[in-house]
């Protein structure tokens, strides 16, 4: 992934890219394509909260997580390799 200035990506492309980063990430073979996309989601992530969005503040690498299925819900919303994703 190129060096983006996030802060020109308009709100609704950066909800895609996070979802396609977390899907790509849940679904990568590669354990390195796997951690790089949960990279960019929690860049994408942090950028959506600065924007005031509140979206949950924790790792998105992280296994085991109680978010009422946020994750989960992003997950299925998201495109393996989609835009956004590594």
């Amino acid at each position: 992934m190129t060096n983006l200035n996030l802060s020109e990506i308009p709100t609704p492309d950066l909800y895609e890219y996070l979802r396609n980063a977390l899907t790509t990430s849940c679904r990568a073979i590669g354990h390195t394509k796997s951690h790089m996309n949960g990279v960019v989601a929690n860049q994408y992530r942090d950028e959506l909260n600065i924007r005031g969005q509140g979206l949950p503040c924790y790792d998105l690498n992280q296994i085991l997580v109680d978010d009422g299925n946020w994750r989960s819900q992003q997950i299925a919303a998201g495109t393996y390799n989609g835009a956004g994703s590594v």
